[in-house]
């Protein structure tokens, strides 16, 4: 059977990658990319080509505009965001779809390939599709996430931060907090987006779940602030 990996770049797909290279696995590995991952993904991306030189192994990158993307497609996917005012939705996920699942399905139909490879663990059953066209190494060897983290590390490796696009509405405060303050311009662009899509529909339109947009959120609780104030909670040691 011939097979691709789908390669994310995040903590799964490096520990499937992984795992299945040292057991002699060999095939195209190959990276669907948006082109609005975060900077570390992008520099990991190059991290871990090098481990994969020895095995005669390399990274297939398809980017935004390849022959392998959809008509009205074929562009970033933060660019198609900006020409109509809108931005991914956790509910729909249609920007994994068309920027992800649909090119990487057209790149193996193209190379007469017969499964693809995804790195979903077992700790995250519902992902799971009914598809024979799919494989699922971790899950078909119940391999968790923090096994994966295990794997990556014995492998002599750094483990990778969380893959996704920048402007991602499934990151976390704390995801969106470093955001901020590692990659002020980048923030800056994603609040950009909930501007725009605001002002065309008429009402608050965030990336956050809980309807507070990030230029409130930075208002509230990063701006001005380089590193966490503990004055208030320690006493001062001549007072112990």
């Amino acid at each position: 059977m011939k097979e691709m990996l789908s390669f994310g770049g995040g903590v799964n797909s490096v520990a499937m990658t992984i795992l299945l290279v040292e057991e002699g696995w060999r095939g195209p590995i190959v990276f669907a990319d948006t082109g609005g991952e975060h900077p570390e993904t992008y520099c990991y991306l190059r991290y871990f080509d090098e481990w994969l030189q020895p095995s005669g192994l390399s990274i297939t990158w398809l980017r935004p505009g390849s022959q392998y993307h959809r008509k009205g497609r074929d562009c970033p996917l933060e660019e198609y965001c900006q020409r109509y005012a809108i931005f991914p939705l956790l509910s729909v996920r249609w920007c994994t779809v068309e920027w992800k699942r649909k090119p990487l399905e057209a790149w193996r139909i193209a190379h007469r390939l017969d499964t693809t490879l995804l790195g979903i663990c077992a700790s995250e059953p519902r992902r799971i599709r009914d598809d024979p066209m799919v494989r699922y190494p971790l899950y078909e060897r119940d391999i968790t996430r923090p096994e994966c983290r295990r794997i990556i590390q014995r492998a002599g490796l750094d483990v990778p931060i969380k893959s996704g696009c920048f402007f991602c509405p499934g990151q976390n405060l704390g995801e969106w907090r470093r955001l901020y303050f590692d990659h002020p311009e980048l923030y800056e662009r994603a609040a950009q987006l909930e501007d725009a899509a605001s002002e065309r529909h008429g009402k608050n339109a965030t990336l956050d779940s809980r309807g507070v947009s990030l230029r409130e959120h930075a208002r509230r609780r990063w701006q001005g602030q380089s590193e966490m104030d503990l004055s208030q909670w320690l006493p001062c040691i001549c007072n112990l």
